[in-house]
């Protein structure tokens, strides 16, 4: 895994280019370091969209959510997305 500096400014391009192609779309970005389960139910409180990513790793693992997704499903206050790579 690359360095946190290096991370954190992937992170501030990518939200940069996003904003860039959506600017009526409200978008903040934040690092923390707490297992992500966790940190994204309790970001979720303040949030009415959460959008997590799934790897897919294949036709039947790719059907199943890991335990990010799923504990999102359960716990989160917001409605959440898990969205699947495009096949």
């Amino acid at each position: 895994m690359p360095p946190a500096p290096a991370l954190d400014a992937h992170l501030d391009v990518t939200v940069a280019n996003a904003k860039e192609s959506h600017p009526a779309v409200y978008l903040t970005a934040t690092t923390v370091a707490s297992p992500a389960a966790a940190a994204l139910v309790v970001r979720s409180s303040h949030a009415q969209l959460v959008v997590v990513g799934s790897r897919g790793r294949g036709a039947v693992r790719g059907m199943l959510l890991g335990s990010v997704s799923q504990h999102l499903l359960r716990h989160s206050p917001a409605t959440v997305v898990v969205v699947h790579p495009a096949v």
